[in-house]
């Protein structure tokens, strides 16, 4: 694997593509970026850059003790009886409330403790917003959707790796100068993209006109049924400024009341720079 030394944070980052640009653990732009080197090397690509600039490390898989293999499998072979348990009683509770019961345990209620410790604030993206969480955000890029990715000049994701009852999701776009990046279509694009998640169904929501960071912004607010068995709640935050587009949306159980607190919290701490 190849990786470029944040000069910050001295943290190594995957370099997979030409796009890293900032230190996924503190936001920082990289100064050895693969656009700062072309400045200097236009004629260069990618695997030219790679190998002059990147720094190699080789991936080895470290040998386990004899005690360790045994750990691993009795691990594998306990979490195997796990899952035949679960599925067992699924079986006997019937179709719905064993697959409800499954949902449970895959998607708990939040930890109280949440509400009382300290939060984690951090500077993210390149189109900077700051945020606090309960919990890490890592970088989360994932493919364009193939009508949206001809509009996209510039895109950045952000979310928790494990759910812990909430999710909670950064997304951050700049359009490219000839595409119109309306507030109110931003909404709609948002709400239309959870009607087609295959998981989700009874999309019910409502829409708010606030001020955030000064500037106009909407949030919507509701409920949907997920998996046919649970229902969750969801805020989800847009702000548009010229061609950058924000996007905050954060599920949670239905009836979690410390997870709508913390939701509010969370919404309440964005700041856009």
């Amino acid at each position: 694997m190849i990786y470029l030394k944040c000069n910050a944070c001295a943290h190594h980052n995957p370099s997979r593509s030409e796009f890293l640009t900032f230190c996924e653990k503190c936001g920082k732009k990289i100064e050895s970026c693969f656009s700062n080197w072309k400045q200097k090397r236009p004629e260069g690509n990618f695997e030219e850059f790679q190998q002059e600039v990147g720094i190699y490390v080789k991936d080895e898989e470290p040998r386990e003790s004899l005690k360790e293999r045994y750990i691993k499998y009795a691990g594998r072979r306990g979490a195997l009886l796990s899952l035949i348990l679960v599925i067992g009683l699924a079986a006997v509770a019937g179709g719905y409330f064993g697959k409800k019961m499954v949902i449970n345990i895959i998607y708990p209620k939040i930890n109280k403790s949440w509400l009382y410790s300290t939060w984690e604030t951090v500077v993210i993206g390149r189109q900077a917003v700051e945020i606090s969480t309960p919990m890490h955000l890592g970088v989360n890029d994932q493919p364009l959707a193939p009508e949206l990715a001809p509009l996209v000049e510039y895109t950045k994701s952000y979310r928790n790796r494990s759910e812990e009852g909430m999710q909670v999701m950064v997304n951050m776009f700049s359009f490219r100068t000839n595409i119109s990046n309306d507030l109110e279509l931003a909404a709609t694009t948002a709400a239309n993209g959870m009607q087609k998640e295959d998981d989700i169904s009874d999309l019910k929501y409502t829409t708010s006109h606030i001020t955030q960071s000064g500037m106009d912004a909407l949030l919507l607010q509701g409920t949907f049924n997920y998996k046919g068995s649970l229902h969750l709640s969801f805020y989800d935050l847009l702000v548009t400024r010229g061609q950058h587009r924000w996007e905050v949306a954060i599920r949670y159980r239905e009836d979690d009341k410390n997870a709508s607190t913390a939701a509010l919290r969370i919404i309440k701490s964005i700041h856009i720079k």
